[in-house]
């Protein structure tokens, strides 16, 4: 994988982090959870995380240094509006530690040498 292809990943997985801060943004557990559209885009945006995620994990041994063989798990992210699914985990990542995360992949060397 080339340097421009793992930017393109990371960025990718940052830009669709900050989306999902967007969607969910000040939201509460209730709120969330009531709002169809926003676990939608939320699960969607996970997926393409989750995919980002392993690519970058299999395809480069310099990517596996950063967080993302956590996130990869999210590429098989499913929302299905009559499963009774407990959205509690995902509301407590997306309210957490996937801005962490964000941080992490924009202040890695390898995410930031690209843009010298």
């Amino acid at each position: 994988m080339t340097k421009e292809e793992i930017t393109q990943h990371i960025s990718r997985i940052i830009d669709n982090i900050a989306m999902i801060n967007s969607t969910v943004g000040k939201t509460d557990y209730q709120s969330f959870v009531r709002n169809e559209q926003a676990k939608e885009a939320v699960y969607e945006y996970l997926q393409e995380i989750g995919q980002a995620s392993s690519e970058l994990y299999n395809n480069s041994e310099e990517a596996r240094k950063l967080p993302v063989d956590t996130l990869m798990a999210f590429r098989n992210a499913r929302y299905n509006q009559e499963a009774e699914i407990d959205h509690q985990m995902v509301f407590n990542l997306i309210t957490g530690d996937l801005q962490e995360i964000a941080d992490q992949l924009k202040n890695s060397d390898l995410f930031k040498n690209t843009w010298n």
